[in-house]
């Protein structure tokens, strides 16, 4: 629904921030590093996803791409919601999740409260082959890398 917003810090409350864009104030779920880093009365941007369940519309926001797409990815696993899937990234942060999935350790990822061995074990499966790591530290998806590896073969420079 909305993918990203930039608006003045209205109010930070526990993992919540108000968002004031044109009048009207976002809630954003966010990670406790994030919002630690904000301030009352400035401005902040969120890349955001939107949670819609039957009574309820939540909006999660992140100060990376990278997190939302991690995050994006988690709640695909079954028994990860949004919320376990903000503690998770909160936890233990986008490079650890890569690395708990490129190297099938679920014992890090058992460390977060409300992620149990099933859990843990479930992302690792279902999440392993999905993440793609590269020197710079960025994320990219199995897809991306089909897109470079495409455009490599017909000769087209790719800088990032």
């Amino acid at each position: 629904m909305f993918g990203h917003i930039t608006g003045k810090i209205f109010d930070l409350k526990g993992t919540k921030a108000i968002v004031d864009v044109g009048g009207i104030g976002f809630i954003a779920h966010s990670t406790p590093t994030y919002l630690s880093k904000l301030k009352t009365g400035l401005t902040a941007s969120f890349w955001t996803h939107t949670a819609v369940r039957e009574n309820s519309i939540d909006l999660y926001g992140f100060e990376t791409e990278e997190e939302l797409r991690i995050f994006e990815l988690l709640i695909t696993v079954s028994g990860v919601g949004p919320k376990s899937g903000l503690a998770i990234i909160s936890v233990a942060g986008v490079n650890s999740i890569e690395e708990a999935v490129a190297t099938g350790d679920t014992s890090s990822l058992t460390k977060i409260s409300g992620i149990g061995r099933k859990t843990a074990e479930k992302i690792v499966i279902e999440l392993n082959g999905k993440l793609v790591t590269t020197k710079k530290g960025d994320m990219r998806t199995n897809e991306d890398v089909d897109v470079f590896e495409a455009l490599k073969s017909l000769g087209t420079l790719i800088t990032n």
